[in-house]
């Protein structure tokens, strides 16, 4: 039988001594007291520099292998595409823990096998043994640079990593991504035939039906009045997805619309954000958000500068002339239909106060004998605005009750008369498409009146 000499050789012995001089003068006092207590004893240095403080200590292959370890673990985590922020606290925590705990036993160890190579190369001369253990031994501040130096080249290596590594998560979000992008183009695409084929059952098909199925209600009464009142041509000449998930989508589209047929309709280019819903296995619109329109005819800008230069607004204004006791009547075509309704705006005399006049009525008589009219009240002399704001077709009422105004009242008409929508903080300056200006604010609208920007 063959033994192997060296792994049978006795080890020699290494005594504190030799222990104090590999350490180094100031400290060995420290390590070798917690040596002396057991194989574990806390050290705060190893638990908060754990890494800086294995270099400082000249123990670099610790240093090397838990690094290695982390480029692993970013790597396998790079590629599942987890997030791995907690994941790095824990990390760092139970590194510092277990060095804080394992670092003094883990420096002796060090030592020990440093000492007993040099001791097996110098067998015969103490005094050279001494010296080499002083210089090989001890804490290098050169060492703590060089740990800083591996941690900074792991910082480079993760880094890269992390940008350039697919995740196979990402691959799959990607692809279902695509897919619903695929899907969604094509429902922007039919939605613009069934408009532009006027095929009213292709159109609502594509709209989300809510609850209490209001907003598609609404929907069906505004596209049949465009229908019926125009021929229109359609065209996207741009989109762009705003977030995608497998629940919601919102894409903004750039859309010209254009009059074949029919009268009073101002070509334009609009900018919606629709948000898109799946239900029932099928991409639906579940909201639009109008962001823009820009009129393309040349003849309506033209007098829109007109408009501008004389101080001529393109809606219709009643102002009364006092707080009290005042009638205003005008003939207006509201709803586009080429009669005129008869609109009367008139307030009661004063009574018993000098502030508020409470008596104030909006009445709206229509041809065919149906009076539509809301109560309001007045604190100084008041202001009607009559503008079609979402270009249905219909005008809506904007009222301000003067001075002292503290809001400005949007009505509309409805199968039951003239309902209240939304106030709007301070006097009407200005009223677009879409749009309304005050002293105090902005906001804009979408084609139900309902505000998107306040």
């Amino acid at each position: 039988m063959i033994y192997n000499s060296r792994r049978n050789r006795k080890q020699p012995d290494i005594d504190n001594h030799l222990l104090g001089l590999f350490i180094g003068e100031k400290k060995q006092n420290y390590y070798i007291r917690k040596w002396s207590k057991g194989l574990n004893s806390w050290n705060w240095a190893a638990f908060f520099f754990s890494l800086f403080w294995l270099g400082y200590r000249k123990m670099y292959n610790p240093i090397l292998l838990i690094l290695g370890i982390y480029l692993v673990i970013d790597l396998i985590v790079t590629m599942l595409g987890i997030d791995d922020t907690v994941l790095n606290s824990y990390l760092g925590l139970a590194v510092g823990v277990t060095f804080g705990i394992t670092g003094n036993n883990t420096y002796r160890l060090h030592a020990i096998k440093r000492i007993r190579k040099m001791m097996e190369s110098n067998p015969t001369n103490p005094e050279l043994l001494h010296d080499k253990i002083q210089l090989r031994g001890g804490p290098s501040w050169k060492g703590f640079f060089a740990s800083v130096g591996l941690f900074s080249i792991y910082i480079l290596l993760a880094m890269s990593i992390f940008s350039f590594v697919p995740s196979i998560n990402d691959t799959v979000e990607s692809e279902v991504a695509y897919d619903i992008e695929f899907d969604v183009i094509e429902v922007l695409e039919d939605n613009i035939q069934a408009l532009q084929n006027e095929h009213f059952d292709d159109y609502m098909a594509m709209v989300y039906i809510d609850d209490d199925q209001t907003i598609y209600e609404e929907t069906v009464q505004m596209v049949r009045g465009i229908f019926e009142r125009f021929d229109l041509a359609y065209e996207i000449s741009d989109y762009e997805f705003l977030s995608i998930s497998q629940n919601e989508v919102k894409v903004r589209v750039t859309q010209t619309t254009t009059l074949v047929d029919g009268e009073d309709f101002r070509n334009n280019e609009s900018v919606f954000i629709h948000t898109l819903r799946p239900q029932k296995g099928k991409w639906k619109f579940f909201d639009t958000e109008v962001v823009s329109v820009s009129y393309l005819d040349e003849d309506i800008s033209v007098q829109n500068n007109v408009d501008s230069l004389s101080n001529e607004p393109a809606y219709i204004t009643l102002h009364a002339p006092s707080m009290f006791d005042f009638i205003i009547t005008n003939e207006i075509d509201l709803n586009n239909d080429g009669t005129l309704e008869i609109v009367s705006f008139n307030g009661g005399p004063e009574e018993s106060s000098n502030y508020m006049n409470e008596n104030v009525e909006i009445k709206v008589e229509f041809d065919t004998g149906e009076i539509f009219s809301v109560p309001v009240s007045a604190e100084n002399p008041p202001i009607l605005y009559l503008y079609d704001i979402n270009l249905d077709g219909w005008m809506e009422l904007f009222y301000e009750t003067g001075a002292r105004i503290k809001g400005t009242d949007m009505y509309q008409f409805t199968p039951d008369g003239l309902e209240y929508v939304d106030t709007f903080n301070g006097a009407i300056e200005k009223l677009n498409a879409y749009e309304v200006f005050t002293n105090e604010d902005y906001y804009t609208l979408d084609s139900y009146l309902k505000v998107t920007n306040r």
